[in-house]
């Protein structure tokens, strides 16, 4: 009878059982699925466009036109507006789009700055509490928002700036001539100063002292302006004087005593003061009472001023030259310019910035210990104005040359500089060398149909800048109005209750709250401002997409040079988003 034999080794069922069901878990996981679903999708867009991208270049190439970068440094053949003095007709084509690009980005940069402030302020005006500022904001950002922006481009450029008068019949601020300014028009500024300030600390009894001093100018000038048809005028004994003193005098007295006398006949009891005064036109009776009084007396004591000959009558006189000229040909401004000693000027002023920056830093932690209010900002600036001003006058201290080489009648002649200043004889590129001052501001100078010496900002400019600039203004007055509405009126309330101005309480309290809400949204109208500023290209403005649009049809290069496009908005966008975005981190709450 045979034992058992040996045993042999055989896979169990339920091992393949567990081996499967961990495979079909596997691919039937909903994350394995989508995975594998991106996968496919990724290679199928890899394969279209491979495709699409190689039939293009199939064509390109049999037509000769392969998309390369040699063409670059081909000459360009053609002038751009507004292109510097290196760029001309035989640069090449990386140089035009060098000054395209530069182009657009002072539209841009511009145009944020200038939309910003503007919008900001549109944006608090919505909210204020002055109907007709409210309704004007209010019209304002509904017609310019709801208007397309190539529509507002064409009225500035065609209906605004081409309207304008041509360049011999320029538009001058300010116009050129004489100025007599009279010294007495500084000396009301100062009182009328002084007494604001006053009446600014809210004692309304300072009120009459304000109003009188108002009728004092206003009959000191009105006498001097009259003074030729007194012709007795200084004569104690003129009639016209005697009845004009008697007249005030009366009124005077009638205004401060005689409502005092009557009450008293009436009543039989003397005027009441304090609380208790009886009320005259609705109001209590002195505040009645001491207005009119000083109304009368400064006209009375004007009146003399002006009739006595006491009112100083001499003037400065100042000539006034053109600074600004505007015509159909574009804006012309002054332009500084820095001259040989800008340099020791420079260090000065850099002085002060370094000093307002230790100042702003210590005041700050200086707040932040104690919670005292510092104007550390006008200590700052102070500290910066201090420091240019004696930069200043301690280079302008420096001797300088007392003769200067000219050209004169065609020869180069030798004298002194004050001589040649005289004569006219020292060119701007001369007085630059040795001028004492750091800085130079040359006014336009215009010769023939041009202008050599200013800056020019040329209609497409201007007609573009304006444009962006409004347009996108009546968004982000939207987005500031909103984002101060957000801020908890609680907040508002406390900030009065603390004492704080309404100044004080936007600049500290609300603002502050409201940029966590302003910011996002504003980087969004920013990109929206940088890409609009390709439609420059419907008025005439060479910008980095015009440009572009020009080298592309001489080349033949489309894929190039709209990829180069792509990737210069690209790169403004991305620098704009990163600069916001940096911006929100700094004003974003944080909390644990």
């Amino acid at each position: 009878m045979r034992g058992p034999g040996p045993s042999r080794k055989t896979p169990s069922s339920g091992a393949y059982a567990t081996v499967w069901h961990e495979i079909t878990s596997f691919v039937f996981d909903l994350r394995f699925i989508q995975v594998l679903g991106q996968i496919a999708v990724v290679i199928v867009l890899v394969t279209l466009v491979s495709r699409v991208v190689t039939d293009m270049l199939l064509a390109l190439n049999q037509q000769g036109l392969t998309p390369n970068f040699d063409f670059f440094l081909n000459r360009s053949g053609f002038d751009v507006a507004e292109a510097p003095s290196w760029y001309s007709a035989n640069s090449s084509y990386w140089e035009a789009f060098q000054v395209g690009l530069v182009n657009t980005l002072r539209v841009v940069i511009a145009g944020l700055i200038a939309t910003t402030v503007l919008g900001v302020l549109v944006g608090i005006f919505l909210l204020s509490s002055n109907w007709l500022v409210r309704t004007i904001s209010k019209v304002y950002v509904e017609i310019l928002r709801n208007t397309p922006l190539l529509v507002q481009l064409f009225v500035w450029y065609f209906i605004v700036i081409l309207s304008l008068p041509v360049l011999n019949d320029a538009v001058t601020l300010p116009q050129e001539g004489v100025l007599l300014l009279p010294i007495r028009l500084a000396l009301y500024a100062l009182v009328l100063i002084l007494a604001l300030r006053q009446f600014r600390q809210g004692d309304p009894r300072r009120l009459p002292v304000l109003i009188g001093l108002l009728a004092a100018v206003a009959a000191i000038e009105i006498g001097l302006s009259g003074a030729q048809l007194l012709p007795a005028r200084g004569a104690i004994d003129s009639p016209a004087f005697l009845v004009y003193l008697a007249a005030s005098l009366l009124l005077l007295g009638a205004a401060w005593f005689l409502p005092a006398v009557i009450w008293q006949s009436r009543h039989g009891e003397a005027l009441p003061n304090g609380n208790g005064e009886p009320p005259l036109l609705g109001v209590g009776y002195s505040r009645v009472r001491d207005p009119l009084a000083a109304f009368l007396a400064g006209q009375l004591a004007g009146g003399l001023i002006a009739y006595f000959g006491l009112a100083p009558v001499t003037a400065l006189r100042v000539e006034v030259y053109p600074l600004v000229y505007l015509s159909n040909r574009g804006i012309f401004l002054p332009e500084i310019m820095l001259t040989a000693r800008f340099n020791e000027w420079a260090a000065f002023a850099g002085l002060g910035l370094l000093a307002a920056g230790v100042i702003w830093a210590y005041y700050g932690r200086v707040m932040e210990t104690t919670g005292r209010a510092v104007p550390r900002l006008r200590y700052a600036a102070l500290a910066v104005l201090a420091c240019a001003a004696l930069g200043w006058l301690l280079v302008a201290m420096e001797p300088g040359p007392e003769i200067i080489t000219v050209e004169q009648d065609g020869a180069a002649v030798v004298m002194s500089l004050d001589e040649a200043r005289a004569q006219g004889l020292v060119s701007l590129q001369d007085e630059l060398l040795v001028s004492r001052s750091p800085l130079i501001v040359a006014r336009p100078e215009r010769k023939g149909l041009r202008f050599a010496v200013g800056i020019e900002i040329t209609p497409e400019f201007m007609s573009l800048f304006l444009g962006l600039t409004i347009y996108t203004s009546t968004f982000i007055a939207e987005i500031v109005r909103a984002g101060i509405l957000a801020v908890p009126h609680g907040q508002i309330e406390a900030a009065r209750a603390l004492g704080l101005s309404q100044s004080q309480t936007l600049r500290m309290v609300i603002l502050p709250q409201a940029l966590r809400v302003i910011i996002p949204p504003l980087g969004n109208q920013y990109l929206n401002l940088a890409k609009n500023s390709s439609l420059a290209i419907a008025i005439g403005f060479a910008d980095f997409y015009q440009v572009a649009t020009t080298v592309m049809n001489q080349s033949g290069q489309s894929v190039t040079g709209i990829s180069v496009v792509m990737l210069a908005y690209l790169a403004i966008s991305l620098a704009i988003a990163g600069g916001t975005n940096w911006v929100n981190r700094r004003f974003q709450l944080v909390t644990r």
